[in-house]
């Protein structure tokens, strides 16, 4: 139970929680593009890469434990599949975060379907045979939430940028925009390895604990910094 919801509460409630730290305390964020492209960022980034690179390393490396908390057979060469259709999911959602074209959307559907159908099946097996494994009931928030978000975040961006007083895809935005791209790369590489380190050695919620301070320090001093250097260049 404690991997799971560690999991959920990484890739998908600490995108949003940041999302909000961020909206609170940068005062650049004074547009409406702006405003929506940060839990955007955020969860294209640590949600849905983050999440990715994880699932691999999981389903890749230790398969074995993953069927077992998922109440399913070990040994499945389908494990294998699935962790390279995670690190597909990832890598679309690295390339997403950066990117402000049709390939968003397209990585929305991707990340919509598989967690969606996703949920479907395990929900039937529940039904079908009582599995009530950590790894077959509490995942299926996570799969939920993502789609939940995305969705309606993309359609609020699109909305935005075709608005007369919409900056994006101006030397500012783009400006204000490349040390939030920064500071998330970070930000999922440190909450990622926490994760894999701590699932490795057994103490998944002490690792990604201190991977979550990290990455908060690590998230604030990155873009206290650079918006400051760009006041400082700009005066």
């Amino acid at each position: 139970m404690t991997l799971f919801a560690v999991r959920v509460f990484l890739f998908s409630i600490l995108p949003l929680l940041l999302s909000a730290g961020i909206l609170l305390l940068d005062r650049s964020a004074n547009t409406r593009d702006r405003r929506v492209e940060i839990p955007l960022v955020m969860l294209f980034g640590l949600g849905v890469a983050g999440s990715g690179i994880a699932s691999f390393f999981g389903h890749y490396f230790l398969s074995d434990i993953v069927a077992e908390s998922i109440g399913w057979p070990s040994g499945s060469p389908f494990q294998l599949e699935m962790a390279f259709a995670n690190l597909a999911l990832g890598i679309l959602g690295l390339v997403a975060a950066g990117r402000r074209d049709g390939f968003r959307e397209a990585t929305v559907i991707a990340v919509t379907v598989l967690g969606v159908g996703a949920s479907v099946v395990h929900i039937q097996d529940m039904l079908a045979t009582g599995n009530l494994a950590p790894g077959n009931t509490v995942q299926n928030i996570a799969n939920w939430i993502k789609p939940a978000c995305l969705v309606p975040l993309l359609i609020a961006s699109r909305i935005a940028e075709r608005s007369e007083s919409s900056d994006a895809g101006t030397a500012p935005f783009a400006l204000w925009r490349a040390p939030l791209l920064r500071a998330v790369g970070l930000v999922t590489a440190i909450v990622s390895t926490a994760f894999a380190v701590g699932f490795a050695v057994g103490s998944v919620a002490a690792a990604s604990g201190l991977g979550v301070l990290i990455a908060t320090a690590v998230l604030a001093f990155a873009l206290a910094s650079s918006h400051r250097s760009v006041s400082d260049g700009g005066g």
